[in-house]
C-alpha cells in the first residue's frame, strides 16, 4: 500500500502546527495596549481658582490646561482616564468631545489616591496595558520625546520609563503592568516620587533636551501670556 496519502496528511498537519505556531508568535509580539492616565482632581489653590481650567495658549491655540494635558499624550495610547474631583463637571465639559472613562478621586486627599483610582481602572480596562501617566498641568510634550518613552518602555518591561530633563525627573512616565502591580500593592504613603526614589530599580529615566516634560503649571505667573 502506498504511504503517499499518510505523508500527505503529516506534511498537511506539520505545515499547520507551523501556522498555529507563527500566529502565536505574531500574537505575542503585537504590542501591549496603552491607557493615558490624566490627573485632574486637584483644587488648584495656588492658581487662585481652578487649574484644569484656566486657558492655556500653546503653539496653535488656545484650550483648557486640562485639555493640553490630554492632548499631549493622546496620540500615544488607546484609551484614555481622566481622574476627576474639585468642579468634576466642569472639568470634563472642558474637555468637550475628548473620549475618556470617568474616575473620580477625593481632591483633598494626597495626590496617589488619584493615580491608584486611575491605576485600578486601567488595570480592569486591561490587565495588559501600560499606563502614560501625565498630570492634568503637564501641558506639553514634543511627538519626539513620546516616540521615544514608547520605544524605551518597549525593551523594559519590568520598568517605569519616566523623562528627565537636566537631572529632574517629568511626565509622562510609562507604567508597565509588573510596576502597576507593584504600586498598587504599595500604599505609596510618601507619594509616587518617594517611592521611585526608593526604588530605583523599577524607573528608567530616559534623558531628554525636551523641557516641556518638566513645565507644570502651578500658579497664573506660569501661564504663558
Amino acid at each position: 500500500m502506498s504511504n503517499t496519502g499518510a505523508s500527505t496528511g503529516n506534511d498537511s498537519a506539520d505545515r499547520a502546527t507551523v501556522r498555529g505556531r507563527e500566529a502565536q508568535e505574531g500574537l505575542s509580539q503585537v504590542a501591549a495596549p496603552r491607557i493615558g492616565l490624566i490627573l485632574a482632581a486637584g483644587r488648584g489653590r495656588r492658581m487662585g481658582r481652578t487649574k484644569q481650567l484656566v486657558p492655556w495658549r500653546g503653539a496653535d491655540r488656545e484650550q483648557p490646561l486640562v485639555a493640553a494635558a490630554y492632548d499631549a499624550i493622546r496620540s500615544a495610547c488607546d484609551e484614555m482616564i481622566v481622574v476627576l474631583g474639585h468642579e468634576a463637571d466642569a472639568v470634563a465639559a472642558a474637555l468637550a468631545e475628548r473620549p475618556f472613562h470617568r474616575v473620580m478621586s477625593d481632591p483633598d486627599a494626597p495626590m496617589f489616591d488619584s493615580i491608584r483610582a486611575g491605576l485600578v481602572a486601567a488595570s480592569a480596562i486591561d490587565s495588559r496595558a501600560t499606563v502614560v501617566l501625565q498630570p492634568g498641568d503637564h501641558p506639553e510634550v514634543a511627538p519626539a520625546t513620546i516616540a521615544a518613552l514608547m520605544a524605551a518602555v518597549a525593551t523594559k518591561p519590568a520598568q517605569a520609563v519616566m523623562p528627565e530633563y537636566e537631572g529632574r525627573g517629568g511626565h509622562p512616565v510609562l507604567i508597565p503592568p509588573p510596576v502597576v502591580a507593584r504600586l498598587l500593592d504599595d500604599e505609596c504613603p510618601e507619594g509616587l516620587a518617594r517611592f521611585w526614589s526608593a526604588h530605583p530599580e523599577l524607573c528608567h529615566r530616559l534623558a531628554t533636551d525636551d523641557a516641556g516634560v518638566v513645565r507644570d503649571v502651578d500658579t497664573p505667573g506660569q501661564l504663558r501670556g
